[in-house]
């Protein structure tokens, strides 16, 4: 009973258009992307066009300096309201697979998201944006003292 309370919520939210429900014909997964083994190549297959470093502060880490285990290192993403925000990608640079998440998000949505993810090494975390202008780009280093992807 419990799960169709949540279900009848999440179709709600569906129809006003705060959540995008995925539908078999036009979900697709980005195989490429995510089984990237360098920044370079993941950037790479999330987008051809060029990547613009914020330095408006437009984009907002919520995330820990320090990391005491790296198998759980919460990070949260808080982007301007005035941008458009059509997706958010979080990348850490010395993972094996540096693709830590993807969220698509409605153009009328917050544009927040708040994740863990899991860090091999002390490594800066980067937040692709992909707004209705094009993609945007920040950084922030996060210490870990025990790697969580050994």
């Amino acid at each position: 009973m419990r799960d169709a309370g949540l279900l009848s919520a999440l179709l709600a939210l569906s129809e006003v258009g705060f959540l995008k429900m995925a539908h078999s014909n036009t979900w697709t997964w980005n195989n490429q992307a995510f089984e990237a083994e360098s920044l370079s190549a993941a950037i790479g297959a999330l987008t051809s066009q060029p990547v613009i470093q914020d330095v408006r502060g437009f984009i907002q880490f919520v995330a820990p300096p320090i990391a005491e285990n790296g198998a759980i290192v919460p990070v949260g993403i808080k982007v301007d309201e005035r941008l458009r925000v059509r997706a958010i990608a979080l990348l850490c640079e010395k993972n094996p697979r540096p693709l830590a998440a993807y969220y698509e998000l409605s153009p009328e949505a917050v544009p927040f998201i708040r994740t863990r993810i899991k860090m091999r090494e002390t490594a800066s975390v980067i937040a692709l944006v992909k707004t209705d202008e094009g993609f945007i780009s920040a950084d922030t280093l996060i210490k870990v003292t025990r790697g969580g992807c050994g």
